[in-house]
């Protein structure tokens, strides 16, 4: 493989405990010749002597130091600077097995179709002790494109990218700051394939203060706008959300698309996604959360939620999440019964 086919890129901040395995991990692979781009944003833990210690010993590694800016603006400031036909992601808290770069390339190589390549990953503890060995990733382009319209079915920080599809996809945007990855995604899967490797080339840590856990209603409510502007433009309109810093709330959703209800379809969406994580949200989107279901949103799987915080012992949620659905009117409310089969 020729020098600097390929560049990695790893946003970072606050990942002391784990950034100096990830930086090995990237550093170890079998396939060696690529460019290590890493951002500090910010970082106030030590995150930023640790990686400025591992670039001076490897001038593949090149540091890049900023004000907290946030992960859409350290990953598009590592994007401009790429110059090879290929760049991979990284996140700084996990672990690239010693073959992922070797056999993502040789596949995106071999597949001209292929914009992205994700793999299979096992799923480690803060401590790095395995949590889930047999979870599954799906594989083939078309199941690909078809979960997508769901959820993301690709770690994110497993993928490896044609660097080109990337900049004619838009790259990352700071609109979907929560959901950066799968809006992304759902743009490439409109020019091109994107699939899964079957082999295990990752260890994934799952910990209680990952940005996936700790924002799990704005990413929840992102991805419903996501897929919106993916079905807008699927059907031949512009995008809504483009150039956008920030996404409108639902009640201007009629007028910036010119299609009524679809605010109140979408407001619909997103709580009845929210319903798997009311046992574990934090106190402030469990009462925006009740106030939005007291409204009368036809929420589907209320009756369920209910019977979730009940499960978890959360009586006090299952009886203000109660109240809040008898609040509504009496034909929602009947809805919300039904829902409990749901």
């Amino acid at each position: 493989m020729p020098a600097s086919r390929l560049s990695v890129i790893m946003p970072m901040h606050n990942a002391a405990p784990f950034v100096g395995m990830a930086i090995d991990s990237i550093l170890t692979q079998t396939m060696g010749d690529f460019i290590f781009y890493i951002v500090d944003d910010g970082s106030t833990d030590g995150s930023g002597e640790i990686a400025t210690a591992k670039a001076a010993g490897d001038p593949r590694i090149h540091l890049i130091r900023q004000e907290n800016s946030g992960i859409v603006a350290s990953l598009n400031r590592m994007l401009a600077l790429v110059d090879t036909p290929f760049v991979a992601r990284m996140d700084a808290d996990d672990v690239a097995l010693p073959l992922r770069f070797e056999r993502q390339l040789a596949r995106l190589e071999a597949e001209p179709s292929l914009a992205a390549l994700g793999t299979q990953f096992i799923e480690i503890a803060a401590d790095g002790h395995i949590l889930d060995a047999q979870y599954r990733q799906p594989t083939g382009a078309a199941t690909i494109r078809a979960e997508l319209a769901h959820r993301q079915p690709i770690a994110n920080p497993t993928a490896m990218f044609r660097t080109a599809a990337l900049r004619e996809a838009g790259l990352y945007r700071q609109a979907f700051r929560h959901c950066e990855d799968y809006d992304l995604f759902l743009r490439l899967t409109e020019i091109a394939d994107i699939d899964n490797l079957p082999d295990v080339l990752f260890h994934y840590r799952r910990s209680p203060g990952q940005m996936s856990v700790l924002n799990n209603a704005p990413q929840t409510r992102q991805a419903a706008y996501a897929r919106l502007a993916h079905d807008e433009r699927m059907a031949g309109r512009r995008d809504p959300f483009d150039g956008l810093d920030n996404l409108p709330p639902t009640a201007d959703l009629d007028a910036l698309l010119g299609q009524p209800g679809v605010g109140a379809r979408l407001e619909a969406a997103i709580l009845t996604e929210l319903r798997y994580g009311v046992g574990t949200m934090g106190d402030a989107e469990f009462a925006d959360y009740c106030a939005r279901v007291a409204d009368g949103i036809a929420v589907t799987g209320g009756g369920r939620a209910v019977l979730r915080c009940l499960a978890g012992a959360r009586f006090d949620r299952a009886a203000r999440l109660a109240f809040a659905l008898l609040r509504r009117p009496a034909g929602q409310r009947r809805l919300a019964n039904r829902s409990a089969r749901d």
